[in-house]
């Protein structure tokens, strides 16, 4: 009985704790709160489309190129840093956006931040592989995280079914360019899922044709980000390469991705867990000082 007691609150507090870790290092920070964020170092970003519902944060260097005649407005605050240049192109976008200045300190957590949430997913363990998805393709969550290890998608509808509680992680090694639309069911909803992308040069994330897509979308290595008649829910983050949010692309909803919390009843097995634990750690101090006054 006792090593059953000891064995639960063992598993009870591994389950909580690798719960913790997970929201912990999947955690955006300071990136989390932006519907774009660009913080590539000597890249561009090029913007003329929108509306870009949320706020906007560039810093680290990027080089901003922005210009009228699309339709280009930023619905939120456009926050940046003493680093960035190309600054007077601000107010060629057909509605100039409100701008306000933030510290590198900031910009630098929030790289910092991006960072760290790619590495932490590019280190987990698949819990489904794909190669290249090229035609219509369900991937059905199993209640919690999914870990999906993906080659490359072209011009697939791609559905994600799952509940309420699944979250979708993908690590994308080579390129997302589509023409298509994605749909998300069962529950699923977009501050559940995220695509990191490993690629170290090129369009790592491109889009045509009127593209209706979900999730937060995240480059650190140095892949590019192409836009042409984008419809996003979700949130874009590059801290490597150019992103062009151009040629009616928009940004009409944004939901950053949200790290996954402890459920309820994980929580509830740790503390029943630790307290069988802990009255047996006093069933056995008192029997040995028990044992101690009989001697």
């Amino acid at each position: 009985m006792r090593g059953l007691i000891l064995a639960v609150a063992a598993a009870a507090g591994l389950m909580a704790s690798g719960a913790a870790s997970a929201a912990t290092s999947l955690d955006l920070g300071a990136a989390g709160g932006f519907a774009l964020v660009d913080l590539a170092s000597g890249k561009t970003l090029g913007l003329n489309s929108g509306p870009l519902a949320g706020n906007v944060l560039l810093g680290n260097h990027v080089n901003a190129a922005f210009a009228g005649g699309g339709g280009g407005h930023i619905t939120g605050v456009l926050d940046y840093d003493s680093t960035v240049t190309g600054t007077n192109t601000f107010t060629q976008l057909a509605t100039a956006p409100t701008t306000a200045t933030v510290s590198t300190a900031f910009t630098t957590d929030a790289f910092n931040a991006a960072n760290g949430v790619a590495s932490y997913i590019e280190g987990l363990a698949a819990t489904q592989s794909f190669g290249t998805i090229n035609s219509t393709t369900t991937i059905n969550g199993n209640g919690g995280l999914n870990v999906i290890h993906l080659g490359s998608l072209q011009n697939a509808l791609l559905t994600l079914h799952g509940g309420a509680n699944d979250m979708f992680v993908f690590d994308v090694s080579g390129t997302f360019a589509t023409n298509q639309h994605m749909a998300l069911t069962g529950g699923v909803t977009a501050d559940h899922v995220i695509f990191d992308f490993t690629g170290a040069s090129g369009n790592v994330f491109q889009t045509s044709g009127g593209d209706l897509l979900y999730g937060t979308f995240l480059a650190t290595h140095g892949g590019s980000f192409q836009f042409s008649n984008l419809v996003l829910t979700g949130a874009l983050i590059n801290t490597g390469g150019n992103v062009q949010f151009v040629s009616g692309s928009e940004l009409p909803t944004f939901s950053s991705f949200k790290a996954p919390v402890p459920e309820p009843a994980a929580w509830a097995l740790m503390v029943l867990g630790m307290g069988a634990l802990g009255a047996e750690l006093r069933r056995r101090r008192n029997d040995g000082l028990g044992r101690a006054v009989a001697g």
